[in-house]
């Protein structure tokens, strides 16, 4: 096999392999994972951040994720019900999303506290479609934003919770984090491969 076809053979798997893991690696955290908590007094609301004060988000390959606590400031029993969060993010970082996760984390007993009933988004003040998987269950992923999350764009999530009261439940863990805009990730990968080829070029 001749080195002219191994390279061309070679070359689009390689950028299929890198896209690949360029998109696991930037789908893991942010920059900061920050933890923030949040009381539910005096009722089922909770506002996290606001148009003059967004909470900052910084897609990062090697961060945490967002992790949120959510408990009543007299140490009662989150009680059952719809629980309302409303967050404004604004993106920090350099990636634009397309993606939004949410994970509900079990109590201290292995108990899931609740599960997303709805969503609804704004980029910038404006409504943006998307899909939502995991509806019913603790776990949900938002996906095919109609609408880039930019860097400096403002992004607003409202989400309902059917939070399930348990003896333990003095305290509901939320984990999020964004992921880059598959076109961007691509192009950061096949930036990486060109880059590497060229390197090998030049010491040939």
């Amino acid at each position: 096999m001749n080195a002219s076809f191994t390279k061309h053979i070679l070359t689009p798997v390689l950028v299929l392999a890198l896209f690949v893991i360029c998109n696991t690696a930037l789908a893991q955290g942010t920059a900061t994972g920050p933890i923030t908590s949040h009381i539910v007094d005096p009722g089922p609301i909770v506002v996290i951040g606001d148009l003059t004060s967004p909470i900052p988000i910084d897609l990062d390959p090697l961060g945490q994720p967002w992790t949120k606590n959510i408990s009543d400031p007299n140490g009662n029993i989150i009680s059952g019900g719809p629980l309302d969060l409303n967050e404004t993010i604004i993106n920090v970082g350099t990636e634009p999303w397309l993606d939004w996760h949410e994970h509900i984390l079990p109590d201290a007993t292995g108990i899931v506290p609740g599960l997303w009933t709805s969503v609804i988004m704004t980029v910038n003040g404006n409504p943006i479609t998307f899909n939502a998987v995991g509806l019913g269950t603790p776990n949900l992923w938002l996906d095919t934003f109609s609408q880039p999350v930019l860097p400096g764009d403002v992004l607003n999530v409202r989400k309902i919770i059917d939070a399930t009261p348990g003896p333990a439940l003095l305290q509901m863990r939320i984990e999020e984090y964004p992921t880059p805009e598959p076109a961007s990730a691509a192009l950061m990968g096949l930036g990486s491969l060109l880059l590497m080829a060229r390197r090998k070029g030049t010491s040939e």
